[in-house]
């Protein structure tokens, strides 16, 4: 019989799809009340692999939002609901959000997402929310599983993602 041990804690970040940036800045200050402080914010990168999140705008950029603090993977449950709850006040007469909230983290072996969607290779976590392994950390490099998103499978968001292992590291150290 295995011994239970808790998990070690892991790197949250925030993937973020916007179109304006008066929206991106009215999540700031609700995401790092409750989350912690931002340690690091990529660049934004225009969001071009889909069309499935036109209801928010046409042309779309992703931004990565990383947190100084390290959770326990066990709340990622209840931050996809704050995230869910905190995209409804994005609303206007034409839009029901304007921005998309996917929180991660990344565990030293693979970046995790939380989704509300169920298929085959998510795993249910409580209240709602699925969970996926997105792609794995493998002998010095992220690779992707045959369901991995084609962004996060892509070379463009390579260096976002080697950054969020860096930052986790260098947590982990401190």
């Amino acid at each position: 019989m295995g011994e239970v041990r808790l998990p070690q804690k892991v790197k949250l970040f925030i993937a973020i799809l916007y179109e304006h940036e008066e929206v991106l800045a009215q999540v700031r200050q609700p995401l790092s009340g409750r989350l912690g402080e931002i340690e690091w914010e990529s660049t934004p990168l225009p969001f071009t692999y889909t069309d499935y999140y036109r209801d928010i705008g046409e042309r779309l950029r992703r931004v990565f939002w990383v947190f100084r603090n390290l959770i326990d993977p066990g709340e990622l449950a209840e931050i996809k609901l704050f995230t869910n709850e905190v995209e409804k006040t994005t609303a206007d007469s034409s839009h029901a959000r304007r921005i998309n909230l996917d929180p991660g983290y990344f565990d030293g072996g693979k970046i995790v997402l939380a989704t509300t969607k169920n298929f085959a290779h998510r795993v249910y976590i409580g209240k709602g929310i699925f969970a996926e392994a997105t792609i794995k950390w493998e002998r010095g490099d992220f690779h992707p599983f045959e369901y991995t998103y084609r962004d996060y499978a892509s070379n463009e968001y390579r260096p976002i993602l080697h950054k969020i292992r860096e930052l986790y590291r260098a947590s982990l150290n401190a």
